[in-house]
């Protein structure tokens, strides 16, 4: 197996960061696999469709949105899982 070059995965793991931070900020505050699944699965999208907006920017979720059609089918299903996600969570935070 070859290792990428330092620079590489830097980038990338820069790039997933900047992918959450495009996310609210209640998100943030703890871990879930609806958002490990978007860092995982939608970083390439990001690199193909979106890398011309600065990561956690409003223009990167508009950027996805244009091209929804075009995304992976993992990215797809990670955004769907992460709304569904969210829904329950919002659900839960107004029944309080």
């Amino acid at each position: 197996m070859m290792s990428m070059p330092s620079t590489i995965s830097t980038k990338t793991a820069l790039l997933a960061i900047g992918l959450v931070a495009a996310l609210p900020v209640a998100a943030l505050a703890e871990q879930s696999p609806a958002r490990d699944a978007l860092k995982q699965h939608c970083t390439g999208d990001y690199m193909d469709y979106c890398s011309a907006y600065a990561p956690g920017g409003p223009e990167v979720e508009a950027c996805f949105k244009a091209n929804l059609k075009k995304l992976s089918a993992g990215c797809s299903a990670a955004i769907i899982a992460y709304k569904k996600e969210q829904r329950a969570t919002r659900r839960v935070s107004e029944a309080r």
